[in-house]
């Protein structure tokens, strides 16, 4: 009887590990920024849109400036910024999967998203 215990427990801690294994997926699937370029500008300017909007609301102190970087991401300067233009893309348009970003803030104004998303779509130009 003990030892018909042990193998049932045996292959439950089996099977729910098993299943718990086979559920793990660390494959982020990143959405692509769907933007209507007829509503998009000429050109959007890094310098003088995209970098502030990142500057206002993710590379303030204490979250993802360089000195903080919180969670891996530092998005001060274009290098960083154009290199997580989709994950940023994801994180503010607050898509399924990553956390909503601002953290604990409202979401971003629709003309904030649609311009980064336009200079996204436009190829990041370091401009």
């Amino acid at each position: 009887m003990r030892k018909t215990s042990y193998i049932i427990l045996g292959l439950v801690t089996f099977v729910l590990m098993a299943v718990s294994v086979a559920s793990c997926n660390k494959d982020k699937t990143l959405i692509e920024p769907v933007v209507d370029n007829s509503a998009c500008p000429d050109t959007i300017s890094f310098a003088a849109t995209v970098e502030p909007l990142i500057q206002a609301n993710c590379s303030t102190s204490g979250c993802h400036d360089a000195a903080t970087a919180t969670s891996g991401y530092n998005l001060e300067g274009y290098v960083n910024i154009s290199t997580n233009a989709n994950i940023i893309s994801d994180v503010i348009n607050h898509n399924s999967g990553p956390t909503p970003m601002p953290f604990g803030q409202p979401k971003l104004n629709d003309t904030l998203i649609q311009q980064f998303d336009c200079w996204v779509a436009q190829g990041t130009l370091d401009n």
